[in-house]
């Protein structure tokens, strides 16, 4: 029986094989492979954020306002630093698609680093070892870190070969949006003899930052779906 193959001409095959020019050594055609350990992280960091925005939530609704006792707040404290040990290895794993340089190295060291230092520092404040403002401003460079990581990262990963464009834009977005609000929010401290523009600056800011701490876990759900499975292109 006769090969009816046909057989592509040796250009079309250069150009199916050819890298891309800025990730080289990526399969072009392939999904990137997830990776269920990580993947597993993912879903638990989504899973103590939700927990963290509502204990949060419930504690400035409620406790605030009473002046405790801070059951909610230290649930809070808990859930988040368990957070932000549960999102090292997540992040760990999404930096592993950017080309491995310097600045790349340098950025990675920096989040874990924040991301490990807020882990703690939750962890010890629910322990009452020590008191809420340093720990307050920990947690606050460990949202700044993964925030600027998340911003430039997605950034960069809209154009990998692989990697979901959705996933990108989204995380780029509730990056950029937290690193935004948090200077919004901090003029509004200093506008106390403005009492109508503070409000209006803390509408903004709270609003803008509520919304990316909001979404954060959802956006790590998601990347938990991609890292348990294929990482497609399409998505």
């Amino acid at each position: 029986m006769a090969d009816d193959r046909r057989v592509r001409p040796s250009h079309q095959v250069a150009d199916h094989v050819r890298p891309h020019p800025r990730y080289p050594d990526a399969p072009q055609h392939e999904s990137l492979r997830g990776d269920p350990a990580a993947g597993l992280a993912a879903y638990v960091s989504a899973g103590l954020g939700a927990v963290a925005v509502g204990t949060l939530a419930v504690m400035y609704a409620v406790e605030v306002p009473r002046g405790g006792p801070f059951v909610f707040g230290r649930l809070n404290d808990v859930a988040g630093g368990l957070f932000y040990a549960a999102t090292i290895p997540v992040i760990i794993q999404v930096h592993r698609r950017l080309p491995a340089t310097s600045a790349s190295r340098a950025g990675l060291t920096t989040v874990v680093v924040g991301s490990g230092a807020a882990a703690v520092s939750g962890i010890l404040l629910a322990l009452q070892v020590i008191p809420f403002v340093p720990s307050t401003a920990v947690s606050m460079a460990g949202i700044v870190s993964q925030a600027a990581w998340a911003a430039l990262t997605q950034h960069r990963l809209l154009r990998r070969p692989g990697y979901p464009p959705r996933l990108a834009r989204v995380g780029r977005a509730i990056g950029v949006a937290m690193l935004a609000a948090l200077p919004v929010v901090g003029l509004g401290f200093t506008l106390g003899r403005a009492p109508g523009l503070r409000a209006v600056v803390n509408v903004v800011g709270y609003g803008v930052g509520g919304l990316a701490y909001v979404s954060w876990p959802v956006w790590l759900f998601a990347v938990g779906r991609h890292l348990r499975g294929p990482i497609a292109g399409h998505v």
